[in-house]
C-alpha cells in the first residue's frame, strides 16, 4: 500500500465478481511564488499535477488482469457505507496500467491469509475545471 493510500472494502467494482478491495490514492503539487525578497509570505500559489490512483483489489487474476490496458473508463464501485448501506461511487476516466504485487488480506471465516492480486491505474483526461469532486463521485 503506498503512502496515503487509503483501501475500502467492496461489493463490486465494474461487477467483477473477484473485487474485493479498492485503493484509492489522490495526490497534487503546489506550486508556491515566495513573493519579493524583504517581504513576509508567499505572494502566491497554484495547486497543479492533480492525480488520482485506483488499485483494485481481488481473488482472480485472469479477472483483474482484463481490465490492464483497455481503454479508459470510468469504474463503479459498490461499496458498504454507514451501518452497512449500500452506496455507489464512480470514478471517472480511469486506465488500467499496473498489476503490483500481491497483497495479504486475513479471510474471515478461516483467520488465514487469502492471496489477493490488483491491478492499479490511474484517472485520465484531467481538464482545468476538473476537481477530485467530479472525478470521484457518490451516486
Amino acid at each position: 500500500m503506498a503512502a496515503g493510500e487509503r483501501i475500502f472494502a467492496v461489493k463490486s467494482v465494474n461487477a467483477l465478481l473477484a473485487a474485493t478491495h479498492i485503493g484509492l490514492e489522490p495526490s497534487t503539487k503546489v506550486v508556491v511564488d515566495p513573493g519579493a525578497a524583504g517581504f513576509p509570505g508567499p505572494a502566491d500559489f497554484v495547486v497543479t499535477q492533480f492525480d488520482l490512483a485506483v488499485t483494485v483489489y481481488g481473488e482472480d487474476e485472469a479477472e483483474l488482469m482484463a481490465l490492464v490496458a483497455a481503454a479508459a473508463a470510468d469504474v463503479t464501485v459498490a461499496v458498504f457505507g454507514a451501518a452497512g448501506a449500500a452506496e455507489t461511487w464512480t470514478i471517472s476516466d480511469v486506465y488500467f496500467d499496473e498489476a503490483p504485487s500481491e497483497m495479504a488480506v486475513p479471510a474471515g471465516d478461516a483467520g488465514g491469509r487469502v492471496p489477493v492480486f490488483a491491478v492499479r491505474g490511474h484517472v485520465q483526461a484531467w481538464e482545468a475545471a476538473d476537481t477530485f469532486a467530479n472525478k470521484l463521485s457518490a451516486a
